[in-house]
């Protein structure tokens, strides 16, 4: 336990080092919250008549809390590719912390902070003011997000050899990731076509969350476990690799 608090403050440390991951960690989450008052009160009214997708909140809402867990999982991702080029993983060999305990340390660090982050924000974007939110439904929704976190994360580190690597696989799973989004605009069965991404069983049971203000907890379960599967196999890829 003392030496897994050494290894949090370090990794405070390290955020606050570098700019770019203050932002990412603390700015981004009130970045949001901000561009999401601004869609609210100003972009989507003048829109609303020429764009009607510009004043449908769910979608926007949708889309920034993809976006929360894939920035935690990405600063998480930056912070193993620094150890590991420090050689950490190597020295965990003869440290009191086993390299699988390391591993789970390090995505449940940033988890929680996405977690909480994606609990304060649909009061505080306004995104979901006028529709049946349930929020208490909501809780397991946003856990169910929050795992997109060690799922990027480890699929970042664990393909990544360099920060530049990094950076191209987190654009590129950013977009697949998102692709979900096109529920809105397909026939029910049409929809299964993007099942194999992680974030689109979120994306059905928080649909049912802001429309009927129930949870489809058979989406729910299939979104927990197939999401904990493609962890489990990232954490095996990574510990095979490294």
């Amino acid at each position: 336990m003392v030496y897994l608090l050494r290894l949090a403050v370090n990794d405070f440390k390290n955020i606050i080092r570098d700019r770019f991951l203050v932002y990412a960690a603390i700015v981004l989450p009130f970045m949001l919250i901000f561009f999401s008052r601004i869609i609210l009160h100003w972009i989507a009214p003048t829109l609303k008549d020429t764009m009607p997708l510009a004043s449908n909140y769910s979608i926007i809402f949708m889309l920034f809390a993809t976006m929360i867990p894939l920035v935690y999982g990405f600063i998480a991702a930056f912070l193993i590719l620094d150890e590991r080029d420090e050689h950490l993983l190597t020295v965990l060999r003869v440290m009191p912390i086993s390299r699988n305990g390391y591993l789970i340390y390090r995505m449940l660090f940033l988890s929680v902070f996405s977690f909480i982050v994606l609990l304060i924000f649909p009061p505080l974007s306004g995104l979901v003011e006028n529709t049946q939110f349930n929020y208490i439904e909501y809780i397991p929704v946003a856990l169910l997000f929050t795992l997109l976190t060690p799922f990027s994360a480890l699929m970042v580190s664990s393909f990544a050899t360099n920060k530049v690597q990094a950076f191209a696989i987190f654009k590129i799973s950013g977009t697949i990731f998102l692709a979900p989004l096109f529920i809105f605009l397909l026939s029910d069965n049409l929809r299964y076509i993007f099942a194999p991404v992680p974030n689109f069983w979120a994306f059905m049971t928080l649909k049912e969350v802001i429309s009927t203000g129930s949870n489809d907890y058979i989406y729910l379960l299939v979104g927990f476990v197939y999401t904990f599967a493609l962890i489990g196999i990232l954490f095996y890829i990574f510990n095979r690799k490294y």
